[in-house]
């Protein structure tokens, strides 16, 4: 459900200081801000519009990505180590959290941010911009769309928005200049599940393989990677199991003693073999 705000004077500065920022005003006018925000999905979006500020993250743990579309003004962001992105109105951007040093915003300014879970890109990169193709506009479209809408949604369909604004967040990045869609880092929903699964075939006999480093190697968190399983009615440690008992069963006919096709198929034990058999079988019979 959408949550709306418009405020002004010290109540501005408690806003984001709620969020771990320090914003200071830049003008000798008052400050104001007007923002509607909501959760889909496990990804925050939110709408600013505020007169002139330096916003600056207070120090502590950040993790995740924020992907920026300035619809109106202009803001600039350095970031650690010195470098300062300017975006104007249509522009795109997209930073992990952990290197923002601040933002600063001159004139009044109102912008769209995506906040992932996840690390989109390791450093912070400029996106196609309103004027570059539909990606932009598609996704602002969403975002608005989303937050002008205020209505409570089931969980099947906020999982469809939410698998909606990470496809528009992936082909904005997918379009990044110098970018190889097929190698780019960020992933839909759907294009994360299908390379977890390659993934699983390729890796799952190696008994020391996890689900941790099934999540490295997406270079997702696990979080992350347990939503997009979730909305497909499975688990990466269920599915990860299922594939050592597609290998083990494979092998039951090679004659292999059975803690010799345990090691095989990823197991760490014939104990462990024989448990995620019993397990399976169990569910066989269930409603």
């Amino acid at each position: 459900m959408t949550r709306t705000l418009r405020t002004e004077g010290s109540a501005v500065v408690e806003w984001f200081a709620q969020r771990s920022f320090v914003a200071t005003t830049v003008s000798s006018g008052p400050s104001a801000l007007v923002v509607d925000e909501t959760e889909v999905a496990g990804v925050a979006i939110r709408r600013l519009w505020h007169t002139p500020l330096t916003i600056e993250p207070t120090p502590g743990a950040r993790t995740g990505s924020t992907l920026v579309l300035q619809a109106e003004g202009a803001v600039a962001l350095t970031f650690a180590g010195g470098a300062v992105s300017d975006l104007g109105a249509g522009d795109a951007l997209v930073y992990p959290e952990t290197v923002l040093s601040c933002v600063t915003a001159t004139q009044p300014s109102a912008r769209i941010e995506i906040a992932s879970p996840h690390r989109l890109l390791d450093e912070p990169t400029p996106l196609p911009g309103a004027d570059d193709g539909p990606a932009w506009r598609a996704l602002a479209s969403t975002v608005n769309a989303i937050l002008n809408g205020d209505h409570r949604v089931s969980i099947a369909v906020e999982s469809a928005l939410g698998h909606a604004i990470e496809s528009l967040c992936a082909a904005l990045v997918a379009g990044r200049a110098g970018a190889d869609a097929e190698g780019s880092a960020v992933r839909s929903g759907q294009a994360t599940f299908a390379a977890a699964t390659r993934i699983l075939i390729e890796r799952a006999e190696d008994p020391l393989f996890t689900v941790e480093e099934l999540a490295d190697a997406l270079r997702v968190s696990r979080q992350y990677l347990s939503r997009v399983f979730a909305r497909r009615g499975s688990t990466p440690s269920a599915a990860l199991r299922a594939r050592r008992l597609q290998l083990a069963d494979a092998l039951v006919g090679s004659g292999f003693p059975i803690a010799e096709i345990a090691r095989r198929s990823g197991f760490a034990s014939a104990r462990a073999l024989s448990r995620a058999r019993r397990e399976r079988d169990s569910r066989v019979g269930e409603p």
